[in-house]
């Protein structure tokens, strides 16, 4: 019997040679916002051209802090993509603002012409461009409408670490930028985010907001235990450990995107050939893919339905999956303002592939096979 195939492995991405580096932190006895996390931050912001990185434990976090160092919130409207994870939209209502959709273009990403309507009939004060699957977002036209109609820009970097538009990282477009280490990301400390931007008082605002809006970090307490609380914060910190395997990683990252990159070449060659499915996606020189996912839609000329389609590989022991439904096809999210038709439609025909740096020719074949019929 064929081994299982997943959708996404682990196991080889996080090398026993960080094992070290973990030991020197425990031996330390250091164990948060140390030198690690601070050579972590820095290393990352460097690597996105950004003057700030601000570790801290997701991107839920990161999001929700940075939209509130920006100063949204109640009765404020923040316009999210309609093809997300659920978190991006969660962060501005647990903030007491207002959630409009924007709809999506056939890659998934932000449409500028649906957000140009929505920014028309709606008083926005800021937008979240989502970087789906690892493909950079149309950045000059939605921050030309958000500057026009003076609305902060905060990224959904969650699936693009080192992506790319124009030779820029994605990250350093926006107000600020938010990034995922979830397990399944491009680079993994398990759990864990960051905060990137070029503004020193966003920054600051969201170092205070990660350690209970303290107005000393930990080490500055060390020699004078006196300080003060200057505001309403949170427990938003990345342990040295996480910190430690987030500076392997990091510097792993662009072997890894490049070995996903290799991965998804073979498949878009596949799917070029295969009638009814479609690669949701683009390949232009302007752009750098990082291919968090590779999504595929399947057409009305395709022999199976998408459903169809994941239970027949399923049956294969090949895992898939769908990124992602539609936000206004959630319970939670059924009455939420905007536009979001295509993202609807689209959210019905996707499907995820097994897709990690170190995919085996063999067990990719695997999967093309199973599509061909």
């Amino acid at each position: 019997m064929a081994d299982r195939i997943p959708l996404y492995e682990v196991t080889n991405v996080i090398g026993t040679e960080v094992l070290d580096d973990v030991r020197d932190v425990i031996e330390s006895g250091w164990l948060t916002l140390g030198e690690k996390t601070e050579r972590f931050e820095r290393g990352f912001s460097d690597a996105h051209d950004t003057a700030h990185g601000i570790a801290v434990n997701s991107c839920t976090s990161a999001l929700y802090a940075a939209l509130r160092a920006l100063g949204i919130g109640a009765n404020d409207t923040v316009v999210v993509p309609a093809m997300t994870f659920s978190a991006t939209a969660n962060v501005v209502r647990l903030l007491d603002a207002d959630v409009v959709l924007a709809d999506v273009d056939d890659n998934g990403n932000l449409d500028p012409d649906s957000l140009s309507r929505v920014l028309t009939t709606h008083d926005v004060d800021a937008v979240m461009p989502v970087h789906l699957y690892g493909l950079p977002c149309d950045m000059e036209p939605i921050l030309d409408l958000a500057d026009e109609h003076d609305a902060a820009v905060v990224e959904d970097c969650a699936h693009a670490p080192g992506a790319t538009l124009d030779g820029r990282p994605v990250g350093s477009f926006g107000d600020a930028g938010c990034f995922s280490f979830y397990a399944t990301k491009n680079m993994t400390t398990g759990e864990g985010g960051m905060v990137t931007t070029n503004d020193d008082t966003v920054a600051e605002k969201v170092r205070k907001l990660r350690n209970h809006h303290q107005t000393k970090s930990p080490d500055e307490k060390v020699d004078a235990w006196g300080y003060d609380v200057d505001g309403l914060g949170f427990n938003f910190r990345m342990s040295e450990i996480t910190a430690a395997l987030g500076v392997n990683q990091l510097e792993k990252l662009p072997d890894m995107n490049e070995s996903r990159r290799a991965v998804a070449r073979r498949y878009r060659d596949a799917v070029a050939d295969i009638d009814g499915l479609r690669w949701v996606g683009t390949d232009t020189d302007d752009k750098t893919h990082v291919f968090h996912l590779f999504v595929v839609e399947v057409e009305d000329s395709y022999p199976y339905t998408r459903n169809e389609l994941y239970d027949r590989l399923s049956e294969q022991d090949i895992l898939t999956g769908v990124h992602y439904p539609s936000i206004s096809k959630l319970t939670y999210y059924r009455d939420v303002d905007g536009e979001y038709e295509h993202a609807e439609a689209l959210s019905d025909r996707i499907l995820s592939l097994p897709m990690f740096p170190e995919m085996e020719t063999a067990t990719q074949q695997r999967v093309v096979e199973a599509l061909q019929v």
